[in-house]
């Protein structure tokens, strides 16, 4: 089964207060929108890192996959 967050939103929206949900967004989209921005300024930490299951996580968050402007650990691109 496929279920993109969308979908997911929808689907719980009806049982959550108007409140609450407005509220849920707006700290959902802070969240995403905090953690790309430390992801544009942080650079890699090494792999055996103690920071690195933390930068690894905020990079997920963030959405900064593969294409970012400090992707040092992004893959080169295929030829």
């Amino acid at each position: 089964m496929n279920l993109d967050w969308q979908q997911l939103y929808a689907t719980f929206l009806p049982f959550i207060p108007a409140e609450i949900a407005g509220d849920l967004t707006l700290v959902g989209t802070f969240i995403i929108a905090l953690c790309a921005l430390v992801a544009r300024f942080w650079p890699k930490p090494a792999t055996g890192s103690k920071w690195f299951a933390l930068y690894s996580l905020i990079n997920k968050i963030g959405m900064n996959s593969k294409h970012a402007a400090n992707a040092d650990d992004a893959e080169e691109p295929r030829r």
